[in-house]
């Protein structure tokens, strides 16, 4: 019998929309206070008091990238659909042109069960691209697009769905937890959020009590897995001077593990605000700093 435990080591890409997902959340944390109206659900009304919650496997970058796929999605109901030709007799003499949502599509990727919506036969008109003045298209109706919002809607509450954006979330994890400066931003900006948080106004208690006060949360030990999956995304370097902690050229290492966004200025105590550092470059860093490295080791010289 196959050992289902050690599937939950591995990660199998299906690239559905991973580094246009992972794209917008660089472009998001180099300046996210453009768009930060948008975020109400995730950030609005201490909403963001959910990251506080010491050490969770779905960490910080999970939660944005899972935004970020919802939003994509709910974008796609209002077209342009996906067109499909599709047999409707078992002779497969005669087939028939079906559109659906990429949303429904993603599901099937992920062999996530699912009975997808099929969008309704087009009901609009033809009209002149406002840019390309010799070329039309097709201009879908309201009745189209709020048939489509009405099923996503409803779609979004699902467990198919929640199952959906975790997957996701996970594939653009495993890519963008390299980029240190992107986790160093996103910290950053929930940083800013966390330090303005006064202890009294909490009103859940378990929450308050990961804070040593107003602005501060209490410092966690940090758990083996973080250490491992810092250590591995390091090759067993200290992420600023490049010396090695490994073990292997030197019996006395000294690896430290260093809040990239001290807890000092709102850090969370999350994997995504880690990194590995010799002792001597943690010594200089001070706890006001936020220093995250953008040297990486090469796989082979150039």
């Amino acid at each position: 019998m196959a050992d289902r435990s050690a599937d939950r080591d591995w990660i199998e890409h299906k690239y559905v929309r991973t580094y246009r997902i992972a794209q917008k959340l660089t472009r998001f944390a180099a300046d996210p206070y453009t768009t930060i109206n948008e975020w109400e659900d995730l950030l609005g009304d201490q909403s963001y008091l959910s990251f506080v919650r010491p050490w969770q496997k779905e960490s910080l970058l999970h939660a944005f990238a899972k935004r970020f796929a919802h939003d994509l999605f709910y974008d796609d109901t209002s077209g342009p659909y996906i067109s499909r030709e599709e047999f409707v007799d078992e002779s497969m003499s005669r087939t028939v042109r079906k559109r659906y949502l990429p949303v429904d599509l993603a599901m099937g990727v992920y062999d996530i069960p699912w009975e997808p919506f099929e969008v309704p036969p087009p009901d609009g008109e033809m009209v002149r691209d406002p840019v390309m003045h010799n070329v039309s298209r097709w201009q879908e109706s309201n009745k189209v697009a709020d048939a489509c919002f009405d099923y996503f809607g409803w779609l979004s509450i699902t467990e198919a769905y929640e199952k959906l954006l975790g997957r996701i979330a996970e594939e653009v994890f495993h890519i963008a937890f390299q980029n240190r400066m992107l986790l160093a931003r996103l910290n950053l900006f929930v940083a800013n959020l966390i330090a303005s948080v006064e202890v009294d106004s909490i009103e859940d208690p378990a929450t308050a009590r990961y804070f040593a006060r107003d602005g501060r949360l209490r410092r966690v030990r940090i758990p083996k897995w973080v250490k491992r999956a810092v250590f591995f995304r390091e090759h067993g370097k200290c992420a600023i001077c490049g010396k090695d902690l490994s073990g292997l050229l030197d019996a006395l290492p000294q690896e430290q593990f260093d809040h990239v966004v001290p807890l000092a200025d709102g850090g969370l105590n999350d994997v995504t605000n880690i990194q590995l550092l010799c002792q001597k470059c943690n010594n200089a860093k001070s706890d006001k700093e936020v220093i995250a490295s953008e040297r990486y080791r090469r796989w082979f010289s150039v």
